[in-house]
């Protein structure tokens, strides 16, 4: 099993769904459709009005600049039920409202009026964080170390001045440290295509990743000092020239402080230097066609990142990596998705604590979890077929008052997976290009299976999976994502 650090985040709207839906008396409520009431047969319509309803923090512009029509504008009549249906979507991906309908109401001839019907999110959440610092909790529970927890919240406003506006507070303390915030201001011009971001972090880290043996990160201990310490901050620029394309450019100051312990693992560094400090650039473009972007059945996704590191004595880390995915709804309740994610790095030689192959984050195969595989390259396909056992619906809650809580969407699907990776490593060292004491570098990987997934309100995603490699190993994984 690998040596990653297993985390717990427990979500206050996970809470609350498990208590509600204990009393739900299955009332369900379908969503309203878009489509016409009593459509002219001229062919053409002409939209009189757009009313927008439900917005009670939510300035109106946030939700008309997710239109591709507006007042005054003539469409052609078949083209009218897809850009309504497109509405709903656009407005709903903001992730400020539970639930978006959209309606028609055809006024004289071809005149018509849409309406915008919103229920608005809780905007201010404080997320428990708990994190254990052992392989996973039976390694934990074998000691019941209580000093080697890290523990915290992570305080997020959303839809700050009603703009879409975004702060986040972390405060996580005990066995390792983190304090820092983000602001993200996603308009600042009229014409809305111009954003800003920034923030600031500190990291103080009893432990650190020190080498990868045998498939699994190797961490370095020390309980009475921090043997890594970073100071990181970051401005961007955001340019959003249409509804579906968006730039981000950001510059970032890196500041690491490094024990001598750590520095003397070869391949944990480039530099003997306990205090190292470069900067670094970073470049995406995304294209985002999702229907529903926190877990999508139709449409597809593209992005392309660059990011360079400097000065090039500390750092020797510059790449670049592309993500492509396309959602495809076969018939009825059936779906399918496939998705391909590829990096290049363009240096043979980075320092350990910068250097991410497979295993972080969300790029792995499934079925192999509990593995970190490093080098300069990887490929990483991603497949799934799923069908919907409980397809989007609405259940209202009765015996609660609040909107914002008493209309709950949920989703039920079953799925088979299968997955194929590969990492090529080029070593420095003989011999060259294979690493006995990581076996998987280099090797094709292939992971398949099958899993649950439960979706709800505030982008709840809860995936249970059991998956089998090619070691023959079985497992049973919980995520809390889309798997593509």
């Amino acid at each position: 099993m690998s040596r990653s650090c297993f985390q717990i985040r427990i979500s206050l709207t996970v809470l609350f769904l498990i208590l509600v839906l204990s009393g739900v008396k299955n009332t369900f409520a379908k969503e309203r459709t878009c489509s016409p009431d009593q459509p002219d047969t001229s062919g053409y319509v002409i939209i009189r009005n757009i009313i927008i309803e439900g917005n009670k923090q939510t300035k109106p512009s946030i939700i008309t600049r997710e239109l591709k029509f507006k007042i005054n504008d003539t469409i052609p009549l078949m083209r009218l039920p897809d850009l309504l249906t497109t509405a709903r979507e656009n407005v709903f991906n903001t992730n400020l409202f539970n639930v978006v309908t959209v309606d028609t109401n055809f006024i004289a001839g071809s005149t018509v009026d849409v309406t915008i019907s919103v229920i608005e999110r809780w905007y201010i959440w404080p997320i428990p964080y708990f994190e254990i610092s052992d392989r996973n909790f039976n390694v934990w529970w074998a000691t019941k170390d209580f000093s080697r927890l890290t523990y915290g919240v992570d305080l997020t406003f959303s839809n700050v001045r009603g703009r879409n506006e975004t702060l986040k507070i972390l405060t996580h303390f005990g066995f390792n440290q983190k304090y820092g915030f983000t602001y993200t201001i996603p308009y600042l011009n009229r014409k809305q295509t111009i954003g800003i971001g920034f923030g600031a972090d500190v990291d103080l880290n009893h432990e650190v990743g020190v080498e990868t043996v045998g498939n699994e990160v190797v961490y370095y201990k020390d309980a009475s000092n921090f043997p890594k310490q970073l100071i990181f901050g970051f401005t961007e620029m955001i340019y959003r020239p249409s509804i579906y394309t968006y730039h981000t450019f950001r510059l970032a100051y890196n500041q690491y402080y490094f024990r001598d312990t750590v520095l003397r693992i070869p391949g944990f560094s480039l530099t003997n230097s306990n205090s190292q400090i470069f900067g670094s650039i970073y470049y995406q473009y995304k294209n985002d066609h999702r229907d529903i972007q926190y877990y999508p059945l139709t449409g597809f996704y593209f992005d392309l990142e660059f990011m360079h590191c400097f000065p090039y004595s500390y750092t020797h880390n510059t790449y670049l990596k592309v993500n492509a995915r396309k959602y495809w709804q076969i018939y009825n309740r059936w779906y399918f998705a496939s998705g391909i994610t590829m990096k290049i790095s363009l240096e043979q030689e980075q320092p350990y604590y910068l250097a991410r192959g497979l295993g972080y984050g969300r790029e792995f195969v499934r079925g192999y979890e509990y593995y970190v595989i490093d080098g300069q390259h990887f490929l990483l396909w991603k497949n799934n077929f799923k069908f919907a056992i409980i397809s989007q619906r609405l259940i209202k809650l009765g015996f609660l008052k609040s909107s914002k809580f008493n209309t709950v969407p949920l989703a039920l699907y079953v799925n088979v997976f299968s997955d194929l990776g590969y990492v090529y490593h080029y070593s420095t060292e003989p011999p060259y290009q294979t690493n006995p004491m990581n076996s998987l570098q280099n090797n094709l990987m292939l992971g398949y299976g099958t899993g649950l997934d439960f979706t709800t309100y505030y982008d709840i995603v809860i995936r249970c999976e059991f998956s089998l490699n090619l070691f023959g190993k079985p497992g049973i994984y919980l995520h809390f994502v889309a798997p593509i």
